[in-house]
């Protein structure tokens, strides 16, 4: 049987990518994308938020399928399932959508990490209630027709109530548990969450250690001592002893990745990532910027078209005014003709009529 949870999260959508698609949980390469590839999918993602200028807010989505302890089921199936559940979801047709199927739990799970952006038109991701509710019944009609068993409705593997969300990982959602229960201190949980956060944005270790302090830590990191050392200043003011905490008992409480290479590592990517952006937002800008040269192309074209026609209307009506005049001249000398021959007619009559009167007289 599985069950659907939607994961609530405060880390980056570059975190989220990272950890569904370590190598150690993804032994046998089981990534897929909806609408991406997973080689780069983090680059994809980037560029569509860039494209459609909406890299602010929640940048993603983040659900997870798990089926139970000791489920007949492989993780190849495991993942065409996934693939089959995700390409069903008409909501998630137009983004992008990564589909990673991990089996280093005890149990088979699969995370579909959605882009909030749409690569299509832009608009955001918003899926409601009832949405989740119809992919969780999905799931159980796929696992019923995979001949898998089905969860009771509302309810974990174990039948306990199930919950509409849970923290990233089962480690840290483990840690924020035992924070609320006083077992760890909450300082230390603020520190770790500062971590993720500042180093998701951060592009060398200045950059990260500024980005720290203005959140209120602390960072001793020198290339001399093995460990970094992180400290909530604010404590520290207040005179308190615990304040201070190691990389490596982060690692051990949250069992994630917090040291120098790691970190380093990170800060590479998102410079790589930050001049990618750059030269994207560059190509934008020029492609604004030759869109709008050429509809002024296009508007002097239009002008000079406009300024063409109305000169060629002009000559038209002078060419027409000039045709009328000529055509008043020549009715005018006609006029003038006719006069003249109307009196040279009444001369020759006069003439005519005086021999007649003289002949008469002879």
């Amino acid at each position: 049987m599985a069950v659907i949870k939607a994961v609530s999260s405060k880390a980056g959508i570059n975190t989220v990518l990272d950890y569904v698609m370590q190598e150690e949980k993804t032994e046998q390469k089981l990534l897929s994308g909806l609408n991406c590839v997973p080689d780069t999918v983090k680059d994809e993602m980037r560029v569509t938020k860039l494209l459609w200028d909406k890299d602010g807010g929640r940048t993603y989505k983040h659900f997870v399928q798990s089926f139970a302890p000791g489920e007949k089921i492989d993780p190849a199936q495991a993942h065409q399932i996934a693939c089959q559940l995700a390409a069903s979801r008409p909501e998630w047709q137009d983004f992008e959508v990564l589909i990673a199927t991990h089996e280093d739990k005890e149990h088979i799970h699969t995370h579909f990490v959605v882009n909030s952006v749409s690569y299509v038109d832009g608009h955001k991701l918003q899926q409601s209630k009832a949405e989740l509710q119809a992919m969780k019944d999905y799931s159980d009609q796929l696992c019923a027709k995979y001949g898998l068993h089905i969860t009771e409705k509302g309810k974990t593997f174990d039948g306990q109530e199930r919950e509409e969300t849970v923290a990233f990982s089962k480690d840290t959602y483990q840690l924020l548990k035992k924070a609320e229960q006083s077992e760890i201190k909450s300082y230390v949980q603020d520190i770790a969450l500062a971590i993720l956060d500042c180093r998701e944005q951060a592009t060398s270790r200045t950059d990260f250690v500024q980005h720290m302090n203005e959140r209120g830590y602390g960072v001793d990191w020198q290339d001399s001592h093995k460990y970094i050392t992180f400290t909530d200043l604010k404590r520290q003011e207040q005179g308190e002893k615990q304040c201070k905490i190691r990389n490596n008992k982060l690692e051990k409480y949250y069992n994630m990745d917090f040291g120098k290479e790691s970190l380093e590592h990170e800060f590479e990517g998102n410079a790589r990532s930050q001049q990618t952006e750059q030269r994207a937002r560059e190509q934008l800008a020029a492609d604004r910027g030759a869109k709008t040269d050429n509809r002024t192309a296009e508007a002097d074209n239009i002008g000079a078209f406009i300024a063409n026609i109305a000169a060629q209307v002009g000559n038209a009506e002078a060419s027409r005014q000039e045709r009328a005049a000529e055509r008043s001249r020549r009715s005018a000398g006609d006029t003038e003709r006719e006069c003249r021959a109307k009196e040279a007619k009444r001369a020759a009559e006069a003439n005519m009529r005086r021999h007649r009167r003289d002949d008469l007289e002879l």
